[in-house]
């Protein structure tokens, strides 16, 4: 009788317990911008500190939630840039995460012409921002989806309005690895394989 009871109470506790699962929001569940944008995050689980936050970035909810760049003004073709912390700071790993901010677009224009003149191709332009400064090295890892070990790309900063190539310490799938000494915007150009044999 006992085991009965139990096992009837067990079904009933079963059967009236609420479903709590949902749906995490994707980078690709929200590729949209502007007002679709608005309205798919409205129907969503989505916070609207986050939709607010987002916006005020000029970024899609996907980008702001996953510190990424996916659409660029001005730059046809974009590849996903991103960073996920873990940040070298003067030699030392760090807990400290760079922020990938959407670039101006004038900047997109002068990362366009700067590559066309080495007959490179411009992958992505972001603006990169931290809470720490006054920083010798940092070294940071971002990721660029379906980049592959062995391509050539070099990373310039935006300095007093010439484009300074950065020391890239390593390329390999989906991310590259750059030395940087200070904040700004950064402009990831991707040159012929035969600019990377003659070097």
């Amino acid at each position: 009788m006992k085991k009965i009871l139990a096992l009837t109470l067990a079904g009933t506790m079963a059967l009236s317990m609420p479903v709590l699962a949902a749906t995490s929001p994707t980078a690709d569940s929200y590729s949209t911008s502007g007002a679709a944008a608005v309205s798919a995050v409205t129907a969503s689980s989505v916070p609207q500190s986050v939709v607010k936050a987002a916006a005020d970035e000029n970024k899609t909810i996907g980008e702001y939630m996953n510190n990424a760049v996916t659409e660029v003004p001005g730059l046809e073709e974009v590849v996903p840039l991103g960073q996920g912390g873990h940040v070298i700071i003067n030699g030392v790993p760090s807990n400290q995460t760079f922020s990938v901010l959407k670039p101006v677009r004038r900047d997109v224009d002068s990362a366009k012409a700067h590559a066309a003149s080495l007959s490179g191709k411009v992958l992505n332009v972001a603006q990169v921002k931290a809470s720490v400064t006054g920083f010798n090295t940092a070294q940071v890892n971002f990721y660029l989806k379906g980049l592959k070990s062995g391509q050539n790309v070099k990373v310039y900063q935006l300095v007093d309005g010439v484009w300074v190539e950065l020391s890239v310490a390593e390329v390999r799938d989906d991310h590259v690895v750059v030395d940087m000494t200070s904040l700004g915007t950064l402009a990831f150009v991707e040159l012929p394989a035969a600019a990377a044999q003659a070097e």
